[in-house]
């Protein structure tokens, strides 16, 4: 009995050191709020280019320069009707909003910038879809414009994971 009850206090004191790590950490990321707060962010609403916004731009540029150039994507694109494509549409958009919602590291840095996640995946998406389309007309990759369009959905698929993983990794 007495063995349990002194386990049972060392126990009671590492949670307490473990607390008291954990307290100094998040200290430590309340000093990262001052960083965030420098950054400007969603200055594409007043039609400004920021630098977030580049950065998802290079991450959707380096997601969707692989996929731009593969036949099975042309073809996927060609035979995708209206629905599916709409389908895509959603698919890319959702992955992108959870990989920012998601991140447990954007809820440690803001409660702000944990409840803009919503046009952060917007921002993000636009910057695929950008990058997607730069793919396509620099290459003149679609016979017309519907063609286009549905390359550019699918791409976007790829380049919005990796705009996304960029945002994470860089914000």
């Amino acid at each position: 009995m007495k063995d349990d009850v002194q386990r049972l206090e060392n126990l009671e004191e590492r949670l307490e050191n473990v607390t008291d790590e954990i307290n100094r950490e998040v200290e430590a990321i309340e000093g990262v709020k001052h960083y965030v707060a420098g950054k400007k962010e969603f200055g594409w609403i007043r039609g400004e280019l920021t630098e977030l916004a580049l950065q998802d731009f290079v991450g959707a540029v380096f997601g969707a320069m692989f996929f731009a150039f593969t036949m099975e994507v042309w073809n996927a694109a060609a035979i995708m009707s209206i629905g599916n494509t709409f389908l895509v549409f959603l698919l890319s958009f959702s992955v992108g909003y959870l990989l920012v919602y998601l991140s447990r590291r954007r809820r440690f840095i803001s409660s702000r910038v944990y409840r803009t996640s919503f046009l952060r995946a917007i921002e993000i998406y636009v910057m695929s879809l950008f990058a997607s389309a730069m793919f396509v007309f620099l290459f003149s990759l679609a016979p017309d414009a519907g063609i286009a369009f549905r390359e550019m959905v699918v791409i976007s698929l790829p380049a919005v994971i990796s705009a996304a993983t960029a945002d994470l990794l860089f914000y």
